[in-house]
């Protein structure tokens, strides 16, 4: 059964921007492409309001704009949303997780404080801002994950030396824990973002040495077999002359930098 589809009882608004008006029993917004801002409290207290999906065009979403509304559970944002303003989704209490996209640049005073049954925060990045009471009251949330830095670990982890890179990974990781496969800061050690920041990075700056490593390694072995495939089977020349390396300044510089910046 398709939850999203839109019956006789619904409420349906098209909301355009512009100021308009916007009346409290909607349980449907259709947003217009070419959207880039919400306004500030334009749906609060939109008590039957459910999921909403905002357009790919969206860079702000302002001041209080989703403020009280109680049954809302599901919420999408896109890639291209820099900015959730204060209070946007303040006691949103039927909210149980929300996904943020990597081009996020700044979360607002207590934008999700009082979602008491926010349980799941996904962070594809770390936005530059982030107020210390942005997530206060969220009486359920245990974990903010990092799925995406997550993907690239574990990744490197199952193609290099996994002792040594897992060894590095605990060298450097600071407040962000490791564990089943996973990145994430508990809820207890959340309110230092500048941490958080500084950590994460390190451990991406890590993944992002090993992922060259690993793929210089794996260009020379390319560009090795695509000269021996070119030499006739009958041709008795040493095949470890026809091996073709990356140029050594240009990988150890790369290496180097990457080596001394985690």
């Amino acid at each position: 059964m398709d939850n999203d589809r839109e019956t006789s009882a619904d409420v349906v608004f098209e909301y355009t921007g512009n100021g308009c008006s916007v009346p409290k029993d909607i349980t449907h917004v259709r947003f217009h492409d070419g959207l880039q801002k919400i306004e500030d409290w334009v749906f609060h207290n939109c008590a039957s309001l459910e999921r909403v999906k905002l357009p790919s065009t969206l860079v702000e979403i302002g001041r209080g704009a989703f403020n009280v509304c109680d049954n809302l559970r599901e919420v999408t944002l896109n890639d291209g949303l820099q900015k959730i303003g204060d209070y946007a989704f303040f006691n949103c209490e039927s909210l149980e997780s929300i996904t943020l996209p990597p081009t996020l640049v700044e979360i607002g005073t207590s934008a999700f404080e009082f979602c008491s049954n926010l349980r799941e925060v996904e962070l594809n990045g770390v936005p530059q801002y982030i107020k210390s009471d942005a997530f206060d009251s969220c009486d359920a949330l245990e974990k903010f994950l990092f799925p995406t830095i997550s993907y690239r670990l574990e990744n490197i982890i199952q193609t290099s030396h996994w002792e040594e890179v897992e060894d590095k990974v605990n060298e450097v990781r600071g407040v962000v824990q490791w564990e089943n496969d996973t990145l994430f800061v508990s809820r207890t050690t959340h309110q230092n973002w500048d941490h958080i920041r500084r950590d994460l990075g390190k451990i991406t700056r890590l993944v992002s040495y090993y992922e060259i490593k690993e793929a210089t390694s794996t260009f020379e072995l390319a560009l090795w077999k695509s000269k021996l495939d070119q030499v006739d089977a009958t041709n008795t020349t040493n095949r470890a002359a026809h091996r073709i390396d990356v140029p050594g300044p240009v990988k150890d510089t790369m290496l180097y930098y990457l080596d001394h910046t985690y």
